[in-house]
C-alpha cells in the first residue's frame, strides 16, 4: 500500500470523522454532540442500562462514558440510580428531556445516513453494513486473537 487513498483504515477513519463533523453541526441547535446523541440513541433501545454495559455497548472506558454522562445529568437529559437489588451497579434513565428529543433527533441522524449512501441502493447499502462489520470482527479477533 504506497498511499493513504489507498489505506483502508486511514479512509474509514476520514469518513467517521466527516460523519460525526456532519452530526455535531446538525445538533447544534439542541445543546448536543454526536456522542450525546449515541449515549441517548442506546437508552432509547433499552432505558436503564447499567452505566459499565452503556460504556461497552459505545465502545467507551469508564472514565469517558460517566463523563459523557455527568453531563448529560447536569442537563437533564438522562437521571441515574443504583440498582435496588445491586447497590454496586448504577442504571442510567432517560429524563423526559431525553426522551423528548427521540423522534427530532432520530431524524436528524437518519438524514445524516441517507446523504451518506445517496444514490445507492437499498442492497448496495447493507452491503457496504456487512462489509464494516467483516471488517470490525476480523480486526478485533486478530487483536484479541
Amino acid at each position: 500500500m504506497s498511499t493513504l487513498d489507498e489505506s483502508i483504515g486511514f479512509l474509514v477513519a476520514r469518513t467517521a470523522r466527516s460523519m460525526k463533523r456532519a452530526l455535531d453541526a446538525k445538533l447544534v441547535d439542541s445543546d448536543l454532540t454526536s456522542t450525546q446523541y449515541i449515549v441517548l440513541q442506546c437508552l432509547w433501545d433499552e432505558d436503564g442500562l447499567p452505566l459499565s454495559e452503556l460504556g461497552h455497548r459505545l465502545y467507551f472506558d469508564n472514565p469517558t462514558i460517566t463523563g459523557v454522562v455527568d453531563r448529560m445529568e447536569k442537563v437533564s437529559l438522562v437521571a441515574r440510580s443504583r440498582d435496588t437489588e445491586d447497590r454496586r451497579v448504577v442504571r442510567v434513565y432517560l429524563a423526559r428531556e431525553g426522551k423528548r428529543l427521540k423522534a427530532s433527533l432520530t431524524k436528524t441522524a437518519e438524514e445524516i445516513n441517507n446523504t451518506a449512501v445517496a444514490g445507492w441502493s437499498k442492497s448496495e447499502t447493507e452491503q457496504f453494513i456487512v462489509s464494516l462489520d467483516s471488517i470490525w470482527e476480523r480486526m478485533n479477533s486478530s487483536i484479541n486473537g
